[in-house]
């Protein structure tokens, strides 16, 4: 079978099939350090390329697409694709302003009308100074610089892609960061603003939502007619360590509705996959997106607490995808640590419906020895499950 169909089939918690092979992502750091100790080069980094870069375990589907995508570590392990992201754009397109620069430093305004200060060494990430949206008369005005032609926000090579994409052996998902509706209000509205926005402007909040259901409903529906995906990808990032930043009320509030409303959309299409990302301990959060019709999340981030035999025993029909310790591979653990936290592994893919990896980007301080064996031991575990 080849990825896109083991992903399906596992998917639909088939447990005769064998699993995928694959990781999400790795820090850009991370890649540098494994070649440093040793682990062979198919493809060199791009220069210049910065060491919070993510480089990404999928396919590129566009040429043109920014995206850093990993082939060592994957042609060095045989790996499978991951979830191949389809190229999607929601900001309204604005021109990138740039406000002031010096050597070390820009600040400028992104095609979300954003205000960023940003290294340009690349040494850590973007910090927001400033949001587009902080009242109603704000929104109204953002509003207007989105407009129904779709088309261009299309992919350049379109009709070369979505020939393309008809006979694939991978499988590729719609959607990601920036997209949810805790997640995009919270991308153009910032976290303290919206929070406050909720109870002193609940109203905008909605409003807000409504106008960006609306806008994802038509402008996704012109990639679906076209193109069968395989996985919508919602980005939330929504817990912490103790769990949800919003109460259940306030989810079933401002996100239940918007998301209900959307996956009956998406069952339009027989799209039976839809994975919310977000960090942080989730399992209070699972039955809200359940009861909304959410099939699954990732990537079950493990020092925060979550527990994955626990979760499968409390939701047998819920999709999982990562939940191994990105920890196990620093270099004060060794092969015992890698041991044990595989030991759920076997258990789980009996069960079906998981798919096994590290719990987001493989972090800058996992060494090679210790990747190098863990990755041969996960393939061996999977290999020898069905």
């Amino acid at each position: 079978m080849n990825a896109r169909e083991k992903f399906n089939a596992v998917m639909s918690f088939d447990t005769t099939a064998g699993n995928l092979k694959t990781e999400y992502g790795y820090w850009c750091k991370t890649i540098k350090n494994f070649i440093k100790e040793g682990m062979p080069v198919k493809k060199e980094l791009p220069l210049n390329i910065s060491d919070n870069s993510s480089i990404m375990g999928y396919f590129k589907i566009d040429e043109n697409s920014k995206d850093i995508i990993d082939e060592n570590v994957r042609s060095f392990f045989n790996l499978d694709s991951y979830i191949t992201k389809f190229p999607f754009d929601v900001s309204p397109m604005l021109p990138e302003i740039v406000i002031e620069e010096d050597e070390y430093y820009k600040i400028y305004k992104n095609k979300y009308g954003i205000t960023l200060k940003e290294r340009k060494d690349g040494t850590s990430a973007p910090l927001d100074l400033d949001f587009p949206i902080k009242n109603r008369n704000d929104f109204e005005h953002y509003r207007q610089y989105y407009d129904l032609n779709f088309k261009k926000r299309l992919p350049e090579n379109w009709d070369k892609i979505k020939q393309d994409l008809k006979n694939r052996e991978f499988p590729v998902r719609l959607g990601g960061n920036p997209s949810g509706f805790l997640g995009f209000p919270r991308h153009l509205i910032g976290t303290t603003n919206l929070f406050i926005m909720m109870y002193d402007n609940p109203q905008l909040v909605k409003d807000f939502n409504g106008f960006f259901l609306n806008f994802i409903m038509s402008y996704w529906s012109e990639i679906l007619d076209e193109i069968q995906v395989d996985c919508i990808l919602i980005f939330e990032d929504m817990c912490y360590k103790n769990g949800s930043m919003i109460s259940d009320g306030m989810f079933k509030e401002f996100l239940s509705p918007y998301y209900k409303r959307l996956i009956k959309f998406l069952k339009k299409y027989e799209i039976k996959n839809i994975i919310v990302d977000s960090d942080g301990y989730v399992e209070n959060i699972i039955p809200l997106f359940l009861e909304c019709g959410v099939t699954g999340l990732m990537p079950f981030e493990i020092q925060a607490g979550n527990d994955l035999l626990r979760i499968r025993k409390n939701y047998p029909g819920l999709q999982i995808l990562g939940g191994i310790d990105k920890k196990i591979l620093r270099i004060d653990n060794g092969k015992a640590f890698i041991d044990r936290e595989l030991e759920k592994v076997p258990v789980l893919l009996k069960q079906g419906g998981y798919i096994p990896h590290i719990d987001h980007h493989v972090s800058e301080d996992a060494t090679w020895e210790n990747f190098k064996y863990y990755r041969e031991k996960l393939n061996y575990i999977i290999d020898n499950s069905f």
